[in-house]
């Protein structure tokens, strides 16, 4: 583990994650784990946690960066480059936050759900955090850590939701991990949606030019399909 991933997210990092609990118990036995955006732990994450509560699902949206939030673009794409730099690191890092603000997480079914920098989170703790039931990526990117067979947790489900004109997810990133999938043999599901770039979930996306944007009729499709998702487990 290099000195500068030690440093940002394990070292004296005061981290306070969300949680949003549904009005009944019906569903108690799946915990829902947000993976934020790039941007840290916002009111969106919260907001998304509110509306899986409200799907009648325990929801905790993670603080990935605590007191280390960055700010601006150049900080956060920088910040996130350590973050990805190294697998183990990662990976332990994931294992760490999620036992902690789970605290009954090991009798529960999880899913993970994440968006952006989030989506790739959440592929990375379906297939490389055991126990893992379910994954979620709101255009997240393809480039996660690609495990030896035996080294992976074959039996999550997996739901990805693309925008087709997304610029951080080429054709060539989407078939391989089609293939990478088919390959293991997981219950995968990848949608395109036509006309959408990334950051479609996000109501501040705002910058066409550089390829991000809300789009509220796919978001609302997004939230059709994880609620159906949700109700696999």
């Amino acid at each position: 583990m290099n000195g500068s991933f030690q440093s940002l997210f394990v070292d004296n990092v005061s981290r306070q994650h969300y949680q949003a609990d549904p009005a009944t118990t019906e569903k108690s036995h799946v915990q829902v784990v947000i993976w934020p955006t790039f941007s840290g732990l916002t009111q969106f994450e919260k907001d998304i946690a509110d509306q899986i509560a409200a799907f009648g699902y325990s929801a905790t949206a993670l603080d990935l960066y605590g007191t280390n939030t960055p700010e601006s673009m150049e900080d956060k794409r920088s910040i996130m480059g350590v973050l990805l730099s190294e697998e183990a690191p990662l990976h332990d890092l994931q294992r760490s936050l999620v036992e902690t603000a789970c605290p009954n997480a090991s009798s529960k079914t999880i899913v993970h759900v994440g968006f952006c920098l989030g989506g790739r989170l959440s592929l990375e703790a379906g297939l490389h955090l055991t126990g893992s039931a379910g994954a979620v990526s709101f255009h997240g990117l393809m480039s996660f850590y690609r495990g030896a067979k035996e080294d992976v947790n074959r039996d999550v489900k997996i739901m990805v939701l693309n925008g087709y004109d997304d610029h951080l997810v080429s054709d060539e990133d989407s078939q391989s991990a089609k293939h990478y999938w088919t390959e293991l043999g997981i219950d995968f599901q990848f949608m395109d949606f036509g006309n959408t770039m990334h950051s479609f979930m996000l109501p501040s996306a705002n910058n066409p030019d550089h390829g991000s944007m809300y789009n509220p009729t796919v978001a609302k499709r997004g939230y059709h399909y994880l609620e159906h998702f949700l109700s696999e487990f």
